[in-house]
């Protein structure tokens, strides 16, 4: 075998040279074991290790072999999968587990069932270590193995397996050995699913429960597996949504939420606890007892299904009555200024996953509001008001905002222009609750727009966002910084995308506040206007026919004339102009825009306010047009078999009559057409995140839209 300083042996070769070696000797080997089992490590950390690779290494690890114990424990860890586990490699483990002769040491055990615990969640079949439950039980026993054993154990353990004569061996053992904190652990997890059965508490600790994974490995592992499979990470944080969510060891314990549990449960009982998948909770729902407390269902994925899926006036009665109590108490004392900061913080946030979860609030959530803003500062929970406030009912803004809103927007703003972004983050929240509400309903053909109630309070929330955003970007300049500005966009962006014709209207943003966007100094926010009023006129081209049906023609004029406006500033030598009933000018007076007429053509006679905002002169567009221009330029040169060295080149900004000027003793570049280098600007732009005038442009020249020139 080469030595792994040069190149790094394929993995095949290296578990050859790992299984010769298993089996010879120390003296007699002709190999350096410590290099194969390192280039070993090093394929399993570069690509993870196969099936088949997998099975080979657990082979040699899993028993008695000539390998020293060092080699043995850096395989173990180093084993990265690179798929699922597959059953036979767990078998084969727990199969090496306990005393007899063949047996690998008690450290190499050890680490296996450490392997086990790392492993269990992304085994190809979950229910492996489920049937083996008894054999690893059996095994508590054993004292090398015991504190790892209790810790796979209590993350495998479910309600079938908690049984009299296992509680009773469990029992036993505390008592004989003391507070062991793994040992304490597991049965903490057996007095979790029978309280009533198993008296006292459990003393636990942090060394009561599995450690965390190695974050490193944990990372290493995803990586792996989303290059080679592109599988589900189930060794992230995200919870399987068929199982009941436990906080584990660093559970707070003034926790205002309490975990699942169902209490007087026998052993014939069916309890959300003893569910894991999603076929034994369909299989078993008209069965599941309800659990003691079902305010959990705050933040418990699986009961708010069982909720969802079993409603019942007794459990609606209880939950209320629960939400009721506490939130009257967390009122009480914010009156007298004694709340607990951190349980109203986690009962917020509760109520606000649960908002999330079902698109709705509960009941008694928007009576809580009403008086909790009344006394709000503005600065606590900022998060989970503002999102509950999303999903506040009501069919009349006006009403919703006075009594909701408007106390928020008070409190916030009482803080700095630091709220604005929350601020509008918060309706755009809303509108893309409404939004989802209005698309839910069936059309009506010829449905005047804002013909329903649900119109009516998204056109009114439009409306004031309109004039909320126009007020904050008039600020002083100072205090208005780029996150504030995209904010305001994407409330747009959302509401230029969501029409639905006889459903969700087309609802315009203030033209004045369109053109004062446009004129920023910033390309990106003059790309996503642009991008925004393309995605109107798309609306509005796919709208039934007439429009005028639909909407009043203030409405419709005031976009073409926009349109005409930013035609006339980017595309062609029309920038500024003014034309009764179809351009506005970008609002410019005809007296300033002589003068500045005037003063372009003193500076140079080539010089005309008409065209110094096209794509080639535009000061946000001017140095990116140049250098599309030399990409274009170079793709030509070699396209056309010209020689670099003999050229002609091109002095200044690109014009319409630089272009002509080239194609003598230059390279043949159209100014207008398909091939044109307006539309390859704009294609490069957009390759760059800048597709907004390029969405734009094409969703408003014809000739563009059919795939041919315009000019």
């Amino acid at each position: 075998m080469p030595s792994i300083a040069g190149q790094l042996p394929p993995l095949g070769d290296a578990l050859e040279s790992l299984h010769k070696a298993s089996q010879t000797p120390v003296k007699q080997r002709t190999v350096k074991v410590s290099g194969v089992v390192d280039a070993i490590c090093r394929h399993a950390f570069a690509d993870g290790l196969d099936e088949d690779a997998l099975e080979t290494v657990v082979h040699i690890a899993a028993r008695k072999t000539e390998l020293d114990q060092t080699s043995v424990t850096t395989l173990i860890k180093n084993l990265y999968p690179a798929q699922r586990v597959s059953g036979d490699v767990v078998v084969i483990i727990v199969a090496a587990l306990g005393q007899g002769q063949g047996k690998p040491s008690p450290g190499t055990q050890d680490s296996l069932v450490k392997w086990l615990a790392l492993v269990h969640e992304i085994m190809e079949n979950a229910n492996v270590l489920s049937r083996l439950y008894g054999v690893l039980f059996g095994m508590l026993d054993m004292i090398s193995i015991r504190t790892s054993l209790c810790h796979l154990l209590s993350l495998i353990t479910r309600r079938k397996h908690v049984k009299p004569f296992r509680i009773q061996q469990l029992l036993e053992l505390s008592r004989g050995l003391g507070n062991e904190p793994a040992l304490q652990g597991l049965l903490r997890v057996y007095k979790d699913y029978y309280p009533d059965v198993i008296l006292g508490s459990a003393s636990t600790s942090r060394k009561s429960f599995a450690p965390t994974p190695d974050a490193e490995w944990r990372e290493r592992v995803r990586a792996i597996q989303e290059t080679r499979t592109a599988a589900d990470n189930p060794t992230s944080k995200q919870h399987n949504g068929f199982k009941v969510l436990r906080h584990g060891p660093k559970r707070t314990k003034a926790s205002v939420l309490p975990d699942v549990h169902t209490y007087h449960a026998i052993e014939s009982s069916v309890t959300l606890e003893g569910i894991d998948t999603v076929e034994s909770f369909v299989e078993m729902l008209d069965r599941i007892e309800p659990p003691g407390q079902l305010v959990s269902f705050l933040t418990d994925p699986l009961l708010q299904k069982y909720v969802d899926l079993r409603p019942s006036p007794v459990v609606s009665a209880r939950i209320s009555l629960w939400l009721a109590t506490c939130l009257e108490d967390q009122i009480a004392s914010t009156a007298l200024n004694a709340e607990d900061p951190a349980l109203l913080t986690e009962l917020l946030d509760g109520l606000l996953q649960h908002a999330r979860y079902t698109k709705t609030l509960l009941p008694i959530v928007p009576a809580f509001l009403r008086e909790y803003l009344a006394t709000w500062n503005g600065n606590g929970n900022i998060e989970a008001v503002l999102g509950l406030l999303a999903y506040i009912p009501g069919s009349s803004f006006e009403d919703v905002y006075s009594e909701f809103l408007a106390p928020a927007e008070r409190a916030l703003l009482s803080n700095g222009i630091s709220s604005y972004t929350c601020l509008a983050g918060f309706y755009t929240d809303m509108l893309q609750h409404r939004v989802a509400i209005l698309a839910q309903e069936q059309p009506e053909r010829r449905q005047p727009a804002l013909s329903s109630p649900e119109q009516q309070f998204l056109k009114d929330s439009v409306s004031h966002f309109a004039t909320f955003s126009t007020s904050m970007l008039l600020s002083p300049p100072s205090s208005i910084g780029a996150e504030v500005i995209s904010s305001i966009l994407a409330y747009w962006e959302l509401l230029s995308t969501s029409s639905k014709p006889n459903v969700i209207p087309i609802l315009l943003p203030p033209m004045h506040l369109v053109y004062y966007l446009m004129q920023s100094s910033s390309a990106d926010v003059v790309s996503r206007t642009c991008g925004i009023i393309g995605s109107y006129k798309q609306a509005f081209d796919a709208h039934p026919r007439p429009v005028k049906h639909y909407y009043p023609s203030e409405v419709t004029d005031g976009l073409n004339w926009c349109l005409r406006d930013v035609y006339n500033f980017f595309w062609v030598a029309r920038g500024l102009a003014v034309a009764e009933q179809k351009s506005v000018g970008m609002h410019c007076h005809s007296v300033l825009r002589s003068s500045l007429d005037a003063h372009l053509k003193r500076l140079d006679r080539n010089y005309a306010i008409s065209h110094v905002f096209n794509l080639s002169h535009n000061a946000w567009l001017a140095s990116m047009s140049s250098a599309a221009w030399h990409a274009l330029e170079e793709e030509e040169i070699d396209r056309q078999g010209h020689n670099r060295a003999t050229i002609k080149a091109r002095n200044g900004p690109v014009t319409q009559q630089s272009l002509a000027s080239l194609k003598n003793g230059g390279i043949s570049v159209d100014w207008d057409g398909a091939d044109g280098y307006k539309v390859f600007v704009l294609n490069w732009l957009a390759e760059r995140g800048l597709g907004g005038l390029r969405a734009l442009m094409f969703a408003t020249v014809t000739d563009l839209k059919t795939g041919h020139g315009t000019s």
